[in-house]
């Protein structure tokens, strides 16, 4: 019994020691657009510079996962008597999203507004891939493209997982950079060894929290109060630029398909790109009949309950889950 309330006890410290956004390692009829609360929860770390680094590489990373997963279902369909030119439509417009994503700089000041913008975009586009294509194959078929494509990758995508893996690091390294300084403490041992992958994020909390326990009440004191205030103040930035971000939505969206129409000029005589741009006017038609963002979603990122684009997998989640893109074919979470 005693171990079990040290045990508590501990993870009571850890929790309140620990306020600070740390990267988790384990990946409308207005103009205006809902921001689910797990979009709010991403945008926290991205007034910092690697943070916002880190949300838009999970996103690209995440959709090329979709585009590749795309692929190899259109790759599986060109067997079959089943006409993917819809599916294939879809695509090309993702890999002009692929683009976009690629093109945000993370200093900008409108970073955060691109993220969510195009996430929104990721989501339902993955959304509408998986329903076209639910219409078009029966349940073993389904599944049996889920098992096929559900550990799916490619050179791109490995090298995201690699470069996402150390800006979390980096991240997470400045934040107990800081953490130490409160406490007085250099605290380089357990930074390198976090920083080379000897020591986990968890073992260095609990050193930091074993050298709190040791120090002075004035000296704890300090560091709960700068931490909490550190905490709030980023709590609030991200909520004016969430709140920022949804009040322009619908008219950054019909801006960001008007782009797109511009893009595909060039490549009318493809078939594809007709019919995309037929998709895309028929959006901004909708629009300007409606006064709502058309079809495709309610602005609401969690409108499926299975959408694969939220930035990570297992491998690089920096506080937010997804899958990657792997579940398109069958629609699980």
């Amino acid at each position: 019994m005693k171990k079990m309330i040290h045990v508590l006890i501990a993870l009571i410290l850890m929790s309140s020691i620990f306020p600070i956004v740390f990267a988790d390692e384990s990946g409308n009829t207005s103009n205006t657009v809902k921001i689910d609360i797990e979009t709010q929860r991403q945008v926290e770390i991205m007034n910092n510079e690697m943070g916002a680094q880190i949300r838009l590489l999970q996103l690209e990373k995440a959709i090329i996962k979709n585009i590749n997963i795309g692929e190899e279902i259109i790759s599986y369909l060109n067997d079959t008597d089943v006409d993917s030119t819809t599916l294939q439509v879809i695509l090309v417009e993702f890999g002009l999203l692929k683009e976009e994503i690629q093109s945000v700089v993370p200093t900008a000041s409108n970073a955060i507004d691109m993220f969510v913008d195009l996430k929104h975009d990721a989501v339902n586009l993955t959304t509408e891939f998986r329903i076209v294509l639910q219409g078009l194959l029966h349940d073993s078929m389904l599944n049996q493209l889920q098992q096929q494509t559900r550990n799916m990758t490619c050179n791109q995508t490995q090298y995201l997982s690699g470069l996402i893996e150390n800006k979390i690091r980096q991240y997470n390294r400045n934040q107990f950079q800081h953490i130490y300084q409160i406490l007085g403490e250099n605290g380089s041992t357990s930074i390198l060894s976090y920083q080379n992958g000897s020591m986990t994020k968890n073992q260095v909390k609990q050193h930091i929290t074993l050298r709190f326990n040791q120090t002075e009440k004035n000296v704890q004191f300090n560091l709960m109060s700068s931490l909490k205030q550190q905490k709030i103040r980023q709590r609030i930035q991200s909520q004016v630029q969430i709140q920022n971000a949804s009040e322009g939505f619908q008219q950054r969206q019909e801006n960001r398909w008007r782009n797109r129409l511009q893009k595909i000029e060039d490549s009318l005589d493809n078939p594809l790109y007709q019919q995309l741009m037929n998709r895309i006017q028929h959006k901004l038609n909708n629009i300007d009949d409606s006064g709502g963002p058309g079809p495709g979603g309610d602005g609401n990122e969690n409108n499926n309950g299975g959408n694969s684009v939220n930035g990570e997998d297992e491998n690089d989640k920096p506080g937010y889950g997804d899958n990657g893109g792997s579940n398109m074919p069958g629609g699980e979470s």
